[in-house]
């Protein structure tokens, strides 16, 4: 009697814990915010590539041309700027500078209007640094 006691009530709190509100994607917690991601390159012929996305299911806009999508998989040439619509909890994104010269990548993350994440990063591929550059940003739980 015990044993099948001891069943149900195991049951019924893995019940009452995957069916809690917290697993709603839609769900905010109060550590999420406004993210605004800017991303820039310079040197010559150099190319910039953006990769963003969020598990909270809200758009991020380019606020260069207004588009706005889920995710962000974007080319630029010298800088761009994209910000949440809303205030997410979990985001990723993603820089890169591609170039056959010298080049740099810089990326800075505000959330809520202050700086959490700011770095850049050179390349020079004529001494040993390679053609490629990248930063990365992320809050997601690994």
């Amino acid at each position: 009697m015990k044993k099948i006691l001891s069943t149900l009530l195991v049951v019924a709190s893995l019940l009452a814990v995957s069916c809690s509100k917290d697993n709603d994607p839609t769900t905010v917690s109060n550590d999420a915010g406004v993210y605004r991601i800017t991303i820039e390159i310079s040197g010559t012929d150099a190319q910039g590539y953006a990769h963003i996305t969020n598990l909270d299911k809200m758009n991020i806009k380019n606020e260069k041309t207004g588009n706005s999508s889920l995710t962000i998989d974007d080319e630029f040439d010298s800088s761009v700027s994209y910000i949440t619509e809303g205030k997410v909890k979990e985001i990723a994104a993603q820089g890169i500078v591609h170039c056959d010269k010298t080049a740099s990548l810089r990326m800075k993350v505000t959330k809520d209007g202050k700086t959490v994440f700011e770095e850049s990063k050179n390349i020079d591929p004529e001494n040993g640094t390679g053609k490629v550059g990248e930063l990365r940003f992320s809050t997601i739980s690994q």
